[in-house]
C-alpha cells in the first residue's frame, strides 16, 4: 500500500508551470513538525517535496502562500531526471491526490495595527 497523509505549512510561494497543453504542475516542499525539544523550545521538522498536477496545482496556487497550513494526502513516489551537466538526479516525492486548507499563515481577517 502507498499511501501518505501530511500536515504542515508550505516552504515557498507557489509556482505555477504550463507544461504543454493547457497541463498545469506545480512542485514545493511541506515542513512537517516532527518534535518539540523541552530544553530549547524549539521545534524541528522535516521537508517533505510535493508534486501537484492539474487541478489541485491550480487551486494551491490559488489559494495558498508560503507558511499556511495544510493538509496533503497522497502518494509517494520516486523519478529521475537529467540535470543541466547531463547528472542523472533522483528525487523521491509526495504525488498530491486531495488538499485540505487548514490556516493561512496570517488570516486575511485579521487587521494588523502599529
Amino acid at each position: 500500500m502507498n499511501s501518505i497523509s501530511l500536515v504542515g505549512r508550505i516552504t515557498k510561494n507557489i509556482e505555477l508551470r504550463e507544461v504543454g497543453e493547457g497541463r498545469f504542475v506545480t512542485n514545493n516542499t511541506l515542513a512537517v513538525r516532527k518534535t518539540f525539544k523541552k530544553d530549547t523550545n524549539t521545534s524541528e521538522a522535516d521537508f517533505i517535496p510535493f508534486v501537484a498536477w492539474g487541478k489541485r496545482a491550480e487551486l494551491l496556487e490559488e489559494y495558498c502562500n508560503k507558511g499556511d497550513l495544510v493538509a496533503l494526502n497522497g502518494k509517494m513516489q520516486s523519478r529521475s531526471y537529467l540535470n543541466e551537466q547531463n547528472q542523472t538526479r533522483y528525487v523521491v516525492e509526495m504525488l498530491v491526490e486531495e488538499i485540505e486548507f487548514i490556516q493561512r499563515k496570517t488570516p486575511e481577517h485579521v487587521i494588523q495595527t502599529h
